[in-house]
């Protein structure tokens, strides 16, 4: 079975209020092993990134002025992950995004099913008191250099992903 982990960083919370996609990392799991297959990206999204945003992710204008935009990215994106599963921490937030940048580029094509790791781990761990990224890196030892930035929360959701599939493969 193979799966692709994938994170968005974005320029707010609500794609449909106009934020957009501006980094999008992936790192492809084949038989519950993370692969060195990865696809990381910037993205201009010919808008200003609020100071609030840059503040949480460290991705300033200045990194996006001369990043492809969604046009050229997107459609890369898309060949990388194939058919494969999409899991993602929050799948509900990424996949909106790349939803909304779908419909913004009028692809036409529709994304493979998805997982959410936040649910997954609700289930393995349901005694925990909460489900963010940070909380769960803490619970099973694994430490994340850097927070916040697509590829590093990828690799970090990648590690719980296999962690649970190994443990809980019934799941899946």
């Amino acid at each position: 079975m193979a799966f692709v982990i994938f994170d968005t960083e974005t320029t707010g919370l609500n794609p449909l209020l106009g934020d957009r996609i501006i980094e999008i990392g992936a790192v492809r799991v084949v038989n519950g092993v993370i692969t060195d297959e990865t696809f990381e990206a910037l993205i201009n999204p010919h808008r200003i990134v609020p100071t609030e945003a840059i503040n949480i992710h460290g991705i300033t204008n200045e990194m996006l002025k001369t990043a492809p935009d969604a046009a050229q990215v997107i459609p890369e994106f898309l060949k990388f992950i194939g058919d494969d599963t999409l899991v993602a921490h929050n799948a509900e937030f990424d996949m909106g995004f790349l939803e909304n940048e779908l419909k913004l580029l009028n692809l036409g094509v529709s994304l493979p099913s998805s997982l959410c790791t936040v649910k997954l781990a609700k289930i393995k761990f349901p005694d925990l008191p909460r489900y963010n990224l940070d909380a769960l890196s803490k619970h099973l030892g694994m430490t994340i250099e850097r927070r916040h930035r697509a590829l590093d929360d990828v690799l970090a959701t990648a590690e719980l992903f296999t962690y649970v599939h190994e443990q809980a493969p019934t799941l899946f």
